[in-house]
């Protein structure tokens, strides 16, 4: 597509046609996204954008409305282009889609070569980004806000580049046909001197001596006049220079860069310009940001004073990220700011011998002309003649596929006007002054365009379900996603989804993933062969786990190594980018680095240890996962476990906060170790894995992960033929199936499970079932059905003395007899419950029990005790971290102000209520929500 922002906003679809935005909101909203575009802009930007310190009275309805709106006037391609951030949104353009981006590239590098004084490149270029504006940008946008914020800077950012224009093209003796150009210039900016400085130049050298001084003094007349100041300095002198008919002013045609550099006397040998790039990949897509950050750091090198120091841009990155391939492409498009030429060599740091940086030498010197008879045998004068060749030159210099630090350090030029680019599968944390860019997968929006344009629109266009599934398998990584396509388009009869099929099997992903000399596996292989041996076996392990992600204690019980040993091979294969580092202290593999490190433990590790060592991590989620569930819920009961192993402990945690925060950072991790535990057939951690992230669960409301867990567990637990594991499974599966709404399901597990209870003779069992049970029968409108299941569930847990049991039978005890309308009943149970819950400081529930009191007392009509109340819950939900409970007294607060009539608190409550609810897919948000459709209006007085 095409956007275009630099005079009156105009949008072109992929053919060509033009798009109408009609003028109002949509308008302004494209404006601002692309103005912003490819970085996300918060839901409060955007609001001041279009109604500035006058928005609608829903700021956040009224934005997604427009967002709407403008989607539809995008068309499918475009719409696609704005996707939700939190509360903002973001556009995504592709390179060269928008005008303010080109233009900005333009002028970046014109502006480079203007400070070299390569003036044909600076007017070429300048003129190009001056191409770019076709008027006032965002005339006919309304918006004032948007305005005043963006269009001063850019109006001054193009008068920048049309001053270097100008001034490239004086230099190069073309004043005769700028004067007309620079009187209209001056004629709409009068109070600039600059341009008035330039028009005086250009008249003069035209012959024109008397109209240039003229325009002085008509300048001066208008400053003295207008603002009571004199010409500034420059423009002072000029004129001074005219007066004096000074010979400076007088054009003389300038040298060339490189012919001023080919003055100066050669270093030794003929001064050949060599040009040893390999050649740029015509299809190359996407890291836009890394061609720009790159680009800027050569042209600004460049354009410092020969002798400086040499910059250095190391690219590093895994296998198959396409370094190579990035260095080539910006080296070719820098290739006018190195005039002397260009070398390169494959080092070959990995998947081979590395070379030797004494016979790079040589060869160097062999291009840059020096004789092989003058080419010393000595390392070190052959170092030194290198970059006495060198001094004075602009060359880049690419040394592609390097080893480690001390292999580039002999092959650096000695000063500046030269520059180097680096490759390498390592950080090089040794090469000092280097300017580091690690290259990670592709954006799912570059991976795309870089499939479609390999294979072509028509067939990526005709199947995008198929296309979306090929590129999820290549996972980002460029090598893979070219092979990929290349092996489609090798084959005519096939369709993309024969492709994702073929790729769909992981056990043959890396062999499918192969063409003539380039294959994934290979690639991955040249990594892993040069690993140490501890690294090597650290890598094959980690290829065991299932977990998205894996943290230092984990995988230290996955090797069998201390925590400390453990942290640093990790991050040693980080350093070679065979690992990413993640937040919170994780670790991850690529997808099909995953693969491949699975497949060469099934090589090169016996199954003996491949089971023992799955076994040792399962173990440990298992064993800290248990300890976290202690601590967020110490009055619940929790599943009896073996003791770990003395050197492998579980993690221990000071306080709920912890707890849960360890809990919420592992959950896919933990959900990936029932699933593999079921399949590895451990079916103790299966069934009692789930049973430790109850709390988790309960409070965090992920609903299809706690039933998926817990299903597993199930089977787990009957493969032991274990009847109390079976009837721990099914109370924890029931609160899956009932906090996803699945309330048929939830009944049935809790009666087989009460079944079990009774026939084991598990008093406190058989309570817990009852409690769950009557919950149930209340969430499907049954109350009078589940008051005597939980007066007996009160019966047993006051019977075995355990109080926070009490205390939930009553609270589910109260629930009942307020929808039976027995208010008074209700709230004598509540009263008690949270009695119960003030004496044992459970945190758990004490915020829920406040919550059930406040709304049985804004039934009874005492709206005063109902609101302090709820609001004591709200916050100490809030302060337990149990977002679930925070919603429901939100709610009940919006119910109390509701039922005085104060409509604005009560849909303040509810919006928040429903946002947390409807974040963690809680079923009580179509509640809320309807109380917010139906929003309580002002009662009459």
């Amino acid at each position: 597509m095409d956007f275009r922002l630099l005079g009156p906003l105009e949008v072109r679809d992929d053919e060509g046609e033009p798009l109408r935005v009609p003028e109002g909101g949509a308008r302004t909203l494209l404006a601002a996204l692309l103005v912003h575009a490819d970085t996300a802009v918060s839901g409060d930007s955007l609001a001041w954008y279009l109604w500035g310190s006058q928005p609608p009275r829903q700021p956040r309805q009224a934005l997604q409305v427009t967002v709407t709106r403008l989607r539809k006037c995008l068309g499918p391609v475009g719409a696609e282009r704005i996707t939700r951030v939190g509360a903002g949104y973001r556009f995504a353009v592709r390179p060269g889609e928008l005008d303010l981006h080109r233009f900005a590239t333009l002028h970046q590098r014109g502006s480079a070569a203007h400070r070299a004084q390569d003036w044909p490149a600076a007017a070429d270029l300048l003129r190009r980004a001056l191409e770019c504006w076709r008027g006032q940008p965002l005339d006919d946008v309304a918006g004032e806000p948007l305005a005043l914020e963006t269009v001063p800077a850019l109006r001054e950012q193009r008068f920048d580049a049309l001053t270097g224009r100008i001034e490239a093209d004086l230099a190069l003796g073309r004043h005769g046909r700028l004067v007309g150009e620079l009187a209209r210039m001056v004629e709409d900016e009068p109070l600039r001197e600059q341009f008035r400085c330039q028009l005086m130049l250009a008249l003069y050298r035209s012959g024109r001596r008397a109209e240039a001084l003229d325009a002085f003094q008509t300048g001066r007349r208008l400053l003295v006049g207008r603002l009571g100041i004199e010409p500034g300095a420059e423009l002072r002198e000029l004129h001074q220079a005219v007066l004096a008919d000074d010979p400076g002013l007088a054009w003389s045609a300038p040298p060339s860069p490189a012919a001023a550099r080919d003055a100066a006397p050669a270093a030794a040998g003929d001064r050949l310009r060599p040009a040893q790039l390999l050649a740029d990949l015509p299809d190359f897509t996407g890291r836009t940001a890394a061609v720009e950050r790159l680009e800027a750091l050569l042209a600004k090198a460049a354009t410092e004073p020969v002798g400086g120091p040499v910059v250095l841009s190391a690219i590093d990155g895994a296998g198959g990220m396409g370094k190579t391939s990035l260095a080539v492409h910006v080296a070719h498009r820098m290739l006018h700011y190195f005039p002397d030429g260009q070398l390169q060599i494959d080092l070959h740091g990995v998947g081979g011998a590395p070379a030797d940086p004494d016979d790079v030498l040589a060869r160097f010197l062999r291009g840059l002309g020096v004789p092989p008879d003058r080419i010393p045998a000595d390392p070190e004068e052959r170092g030194a003649l290198y970059r006495s060749t060198l001094a004075g030159r602009r060359v880049l210099v690419l040394l592609d596929n390097v080893r480690d630090a001390a292999q580039v350090r002999p092959l650096l030029p000695g000063s500046g006007g030269c520059s180097v680019l680096i490759t390498s599968r390592s950080s090089l944390p040794g090469l000092d002054g280097a300017c580091r860019l690690t290259l990670d997968v592709l954006e799912q929006d570059e991976a795309l365009a870089l499939f479609t344009r390999i294979v072509g629109s028509d067939l990526a266009d005709a199947e995008p379900e198929a296309v979306e599934a090929v590129l999820g398998v290549c996972a980002g990584l460029p090598l893979a996603i070219r092979i990929a396509a290349a092996r489609l388009i090798a084959r005519p009869g096939w369709t993309v989804k024969d492709l994702a099929e073929r790729l769909g099997d992981e056990r043959y992903r890396l062999s499918e993933l192969t063409v003539e000399d380039r294959a994934v596996r290979a690639c991955f292989a040249v990594s892993y062969r040069d690993l140490p041996a501890d690294q090597a076996r650290a890598f094959r392990l980690l290829g065991l786990c299932d977990g998205p992600s894996i943290g230092v204690p984990a995988a230290a019980a996955l090797l069998a190594l201390p925590v400390a040993a453990t942290e640093q091979l990790l991050d040693a294969l980080v350093g070679v980018h065979l690992l990413q580092p993640r937040e919170n202290g994780h670790y991850r593999l690529h997808d099909l680095l995953r693969v491949y490190a699975a497949e060469c433990a099934q090589a090169e590790e016996p199954q003996q240890e491949r089971d023992a060592a799955t076994g040792r991590m399962l173990g440990w989620y298992l064993h800290t996962s248990a300890a976290a569930s202690r601590v967020l819920n110490p009055n619940r009961r929790h599943v009896v476990l073996d003791p770990p192993e003395a050197d492998r402990p579980a993690l221990e945690f000071a306080d709920f906060d912890r707890a849960l925060a360890w809990c919420e950072s592992e959950r896919a991790n933990l959900v990936a170790a029932v699933a593999q535990a079921a399949r590895a057939g451990r079916h103790e951690i299966a069934w009692k894995l789930p049973i430790t992230m109850w709390d988790l669960f309960n409070l965090r409301s992920q609903h299809q992960d706690r039933i998926v867990c817990n299903e597993i567990a199930l089977d787990g637990a009957r493969a032991t033929g274990d009847l109390e594991a079976t009837a721990w499974v099914l109370n924890t599966l029931s609160s899956a199936y009932q906090a996803a709404g699945r309330l048929t399901e939830a009944s049935g597990c809790l009666f087989q499970a009460l079944e079990i209870r009774g026939r084991l003779g598990d008093l406190r069992g058989e309570g817990s079932c009852l409690i769950n049970l009557g919950y149930v029968q209340i969430e499907m409108g049954r109350p009078a059905e589940a008051v005597p299941m939980l007066e007996r569930a009160l019966e047993i847990f006051r019977g075995l003395g355990v109080r926070a049991a009490e205390a939930v039978s009553l609270m589910n005890l109260g629930e009942a007899h307020k929808q039976l309308g027995n208010l008074t009943t209700a709230l004598g149970h509540h009263r008690e419950a949270l009695a119960i819950n003030r004496e044992t400081a459970d945190r758990f529930t004490l915020g829920r029990a406040m919550a059930n009191v406040a709304d049985t007392l804004c039934a009874l009509g005492r709206f005063d005790e109902a609101a302090e109340l709820a609001a004591e819950g709200h916050t100490t939900n809030q302060e337990a971290g149990n977002r679930v409970d925070e919603a429901i007294a939100l709610d009940v607060l919006g119910q109390i102000h509701a039922a005085r009539g104060e409509a604005a608190p009560a849909v303040r409550h509810w919006r928040d209520a429903h946002a947390i609810l409807t974040e963690l897919g809680h079923p009580r948000a179509v509640d809320v929500g309807a109380r917010l459709a139906d929003s309580p209006k002002p009662r009459p007085n």
